[in-house]
């Protein structure tokens, strides 16, 4: 028997604060049909798969990764489930319970890549193992789901692949995750049987609450990688939160400014003591324009502003004396005439 999954982020469920995305599971190609929400609560402590019913959602199982200190994911620690210390093997152990007194557990035991291992719990305290999945390499795009298979006294376990997940392509009907699960060969067919006869939705519900689990994981590695991305979304305030902020420009040295348009506004503020908008009185000495003159201190198209400055000195800031025209030679005071000491007396 084969079956094929496609998992979603949720449309209808509003985000959460501190807590994973809901994602639904629907059937490949029918994104409208919604067979089961995965929920997250307790900031991702306790999460949920529900299933709809006329009655409202029906919980079939519930998951409880390990909790970790200040909320966040710790991928450095070995990639343990959901984080935690290396040192603590508790820390890495997903506890599961599902209907029917069904209770599992998911173990992250991967060093350089993720390894999930699922296990039963046994009376001998030696857990009884499940399946497992991995990547083929690291670099694969996608995810093997298999089990070893015994083979004989000294033969090695037969490893059997039964499903993958991969992400879909993006397109109409596509797009969100897939989680397949081929039964073509009976070895394959025999991973429906694992639980028992009739007891088939419950292996349904282990292999999805695995997958689930894994893409967990893989959301909180994706906001660790791109911190900036998970605080600051996109928006249209925002359209590009990656960004940088400009870096200031250094101020212009002084010589002369560029050629200003005629009609257009001076830069910088008004002189101490003169009003945004006022024209610039003249100088002490200096008559005032008459009509059609270019009143003093206003910028020529094309040369420089007097006093060699690249714009007028902004308010506050007091304004140099101008210079002397060409050729002036400023009248030195002279000192008073020297009187003739007077008389001595002898």
């Amino acid at each position: 028997m084969a079956a094929t999954y496609a998992v979603y982020t949720s449309p209808t469920h509003t985000p959460i604060p501190n807590h994973l995305p809901t994602l639904i599971v629907t059937p490949h190609g029918q994104p409208s049909n919604i067979l089961y929400s995965y929920l997250h609560t307790n900031f991702n402590a306790e999460n949920y798969l529900l299933t709809p019913s006329p009655q409202g959602d029906l919980c079939v199982a519930k998951l409880f990764p390990p909790r970790h200190s200040g909320g966040h994911h710790n991928s450095s620690a070995s990639d343990p489930g959901h984080g935690g210390p290396a040192s603590n093997p508790a820390s890495k152990v997903v506890r599961c319970e599902a209907s029917r007194n069904l209770k599992w557990s998911i173990v992250n035991t991967g060093v350089m890549s993720p390894i999930y291992k699922l296990s039963l719990p046994s009376p001998d305290s030696t857990e009884l193992p499940l399946f497992q999945i991995s990547k083929p390499n690291p670099n694969a795009p996608f995810w093997s789901m298999f089990y070893f298979a015994y083979a004989g006294h000294l033969i090695p376990p037969k490893r059997i692949e039964f499903g993958k997940i991969q992400r879909n392509p993006p397109g109409p009907g596509g797009g969100g995750t897939r989680i397949s699960i081929t039964g073509k060969t009976p070895e394959e067919k025999a991973v429906w049987a694992t639980l028992g006869e009739g007891n088939e939705d419950c292996v349904e519900w282990v292999v999805l609450c695995a997958a689930l689990n894994l893409l967990d994981d893989e959301i909180l590695k994706a906001a660790e990688r791109n911190p900036l991305a998970a605080q600051n979304p996109q928006s249209p305030q925002n359209p590009n939160p990656s960004a940088r902020p400009a870096q200031p420009q250094p101020a212009p040295a002084r010589g002369p400014a560029p050629a200003q348009q005629p009609g257009q506004p001076m830069r910088g503020g008004a002189p101490p003591g003169q009003r945004p908008g006022q024209p610039i009185s003249p100088p002490a000495g200096r008559p005032a324009p008459g009509p059609g003159q270019i009143p003093y201190n206003a910028p020529r198209t094309g040369q420089p502003m007097p006093n060699g400055y690249a714009q007028l000195p902004q308010a506050g800031v007091p304004m140099a004396a101008p210079r002397p025209p060409a050729g002036y030679m400023p009248q030195m005071p002279q000192p008073p005439p020297q009187q003739p000491p007077p008389p001595r007396r002898f």
